[in-house]
């Protein structure tokens, strides 16, 4: 789809000098999603992007995209994919990424299972992100998000973003646009 298109928003934190606090709720525990749990990340992706109308007439696309990007970044050096879960079942996820053809640095966006929004899981899941790519040297990550999504709105200005409206996104261009043959 074209940048045309969308409206896009591009949240960039500037992580020099940050120390973060991070808790999570009573019954939640976190880990690294490994290859085995691809499904379930993916799942949990869906079902995320699924909670947010902003996103619904997209969603074929968002799943065939989301389905190749973690499958080539899962489990490969420069990325982490950090799991909320319960003693039952993976609940949130965020893939990170220490750089990326798309120019932003969370793969997946912070996706929380709609059952388990409002409960300070994204906010954590965000935190935990944002740490992890500081740890790897990445200082001024970003993300890009339809203007008005739920992130947009509730997560991405936490811990201090800038946010810019009406900027392209990369990874909205087709194979096509990009000039290669290959999917995205």
């Amino acid at each position: 789809m074209s940048n045309v298109s969308r409206r896009w928003v591009r949240h960039r934190w500037n992580l020099r000098g940050v120390e973060f606090t991070l808790s999570l709720a009573p019954g939640y525990r976190e880990r690294s999603a490994t290859t085995a749990d691809g499904v379930r990340v993916l799942d949990l992706v869906l079902r995320a992007y699924r909670s947010d109308a902003v996103w619904h007439s997209h969603l074929p696309g968002i799943a065939t995209r989301m389905h190749h990007r973690i499958r080539r970044t899962l489990g490969h050096a420069g990325a982490a994919y950090l799991m909320v879960e319960t003693s039952t079942e993976g609940v949130a996820v965020s893939g990170v990424v220490v750089s990326h053809w798309t120019d932003q640095n969370l793969l997946t966006g912070i996706c929380v299972h709609p059952d388990h929004q409002r409960r300070g899981l994204g906010r954590f899941l965000l935190g935990r992100s944002l740490q992890w790519l500081q740890t790897q040297g990445v200082l001024e990550p970003q993300v890009y998000t339809e203007f008005g999504s739920l992130a947009d709105r509730k997560i991405y200005p936490l811990y201090g973003s800038t946010r810019s409206v009406d900027v392209a996104y990369p990874g909205s261009a087709t194979p096509a646009e990009r000039g290669i043959h290959r999917e995205p």
